[in-house]
């Protein structure tokens, strides 16, 4: 018995010190995105990570947002390799898309791509109109937010764009609460609801579909 003891306790010990470094390392990851602005604390988002319906809500944006829904988007447009992140904000003012860039340094952004492709407040336009789109083109107000991180340093090449802000990270949630402090509320609970399943409903049957 004394040997099978010191195994089981020595397997214990391997199990939990596999647990701690990874939950540290889980732990940095979360520090270094955007999910830090939007989830109360890691163990929030540890909590809501593994399931899409948990995922789409908030504590902390409960509490600064009201009603909302957050649907995580992935776009990859013709002829590029890497995919674009965007996260979706449904709130009682309409929807707000955040267009997510991991670029850090120096940033020298340019109101229009030109011949060198397309520039982020480009990407949230034309994200925007495959939106409305896939929504069956219904009169909602949208509002797009470009987020850097919060180390990089921005710069523009001639005039910012009047219509979509160009922030870091920890300016998101103020941004968003400026931006939706100034507009009249359109949607009811109910429809921020049906939106939401509306564009995550075939994500969630295939996650229940693996698992």
């Amino acid at each position: 018995m004394g040997v099978w003891n010191e195994v089981l306790i020595g397997l214990v010990l391997v199990a939990g010190g596999y647990w701690v470094i990874r939950t540290i390392w889980q732990w940095r990851i979360f520090r270094r995105s955007v999910y830090i602005e939007i989830y109360s604390s890691y163990v929030e988002y540890a909590f809501r990570r593994k399931n899409i319906r948990r995922l789409s809500e908030s504590f902390y944006l409960k509490n600064e947002l009201g009603k909302h829904r957050i649907f995580y988007q992935l776009a990859q447009v013709k002829g590029e390799d890497t995919p674009q992140a965007y996260i979706l904000l449904l709130l009682n003012t309409g929807i707000y898309i955040l267009n997510i860039k991991n670029q850090s340094g120096e940033v020298i952004l340019k109101r229009h791509g030109g011949k060198n492709g397309k520039s982020p407040v480009d990407e949230c336009r034309f994200f925007e109109k495959r939106l409305r789109q896939r929504l069956g083109n219904v009169d909602i107000p949208m509002k797009s937010v470009v987020v850097f991180p919060q180390k990089t340093s921005l710069s523009w090449n001639g005039s910012s764009d009047p219509e979509i802000p160009v922030i870091r990270r920890k300016e998101l949630i103020g941004t968003v609460k400026e931006l939706s402090g100034s507009a009249e509320a359109v949607l009811t609970d109910q429809q921020i609801d049906a939106f939401y399943h509306q564009l995550a409903d075939e994500t969630i049957v295939l996650e229940r579909s693996r698992g």
